[in-house]
């Protein structure tokens, strides 16, 4: 069963790549995250600047601040497992 729009999502590290999938694409940060791979995340389709597709990534802990981060879509290698 495919997920909706505002279902919390799994954020994956894969190749030294972390993303997370939302609306058939890979999005990842432009830069360091600060999301924890441990909670899940909810996802906000933003409008294009002119770039690649971009989202916003929302994440709640208990007793923290909420997280809101604009993750970019990325390319994550497929390499072989060593």
């Amino acid at each position: 069963m495919m997920k909706t729009a505002s279902d919390p999502r799994r954020i994956y590290s894969r190749n030294d790549v972390t993303h997370v999938c939302f609306d058939g694409r890979t999005f990842g940060p432009v830069g360091e995250s600060a999301l924890s791979l441990e909670h899940p995340v909810t996802i906000e389709k933003l409008e294009s600047d002119g770039g690649r597709a971009r989202v916003s990534v929302s994440q709640k802990r208990k007793g923290q601040k909420t997280a809101v981060e604009t993750w970019r879509s990325v390319a994550v290698p497929r390499n072989p497992r060593s």
